[in-house]
């Protein structure tokens, strides 16, 4: 199945001008009919799909650039598309734990305040 720009960028929350942006940056190559006119098929949605991954976790685009370029090299850069990967999963793992510790605070937080509302709440209703 072929998709429009408008149609692909709608199924990933993006706008037109990011998928624009990607081919200029030559991560994405959409296909063109004989009128200039974008289209994708399932294969491309399938990459985007991972540009998106990527995207969403961090990765900066010169490293997606990497990662397509070697992908388009074919078997030969398994190993170095593996380190992408790797170096990636760590880079996710350390900003998880950072996120849980913020967390944590933001826990403790919502604890104090609900337990303060509530001694309020109390005093509120006992002077009644």
């Amino acid at each position: 199945m072929n998709y429009s720009i408008s149609e692909a960028a709608k199924k990933f929350d993006l706008e037109t001008h990011t998928l624009r942006y990607y081919e200029k940056e030559g991560i994405i190559s959409p296909h063109k009919t004989e009128r200039g006119i974008r289209y994708f098929t399932d294969s491309d949605l399938e990459e985007l799909g991972m540009v998106c991954c990527l995207r969403s976790t961090g990765m900066p685009i010169k490293d997606i650039k990497k990662y397509f370029d070697l992908c388009s090299k074919g078997d030969t850069t398994l190993e170095n598309r593996m380190k992408i990967f790797t170096s990636h999963r760590e880079h996710i793992l350390q900003e998880i734990e950072e996120l849980q510790k913020h967390l944590l605070k933001i826990e403790e937080k919502i604890k104090w305040y609900s337990g303060y509302i509530k001694c309020k709440e109390y005093k509120a209703y006992s002077n009644k």
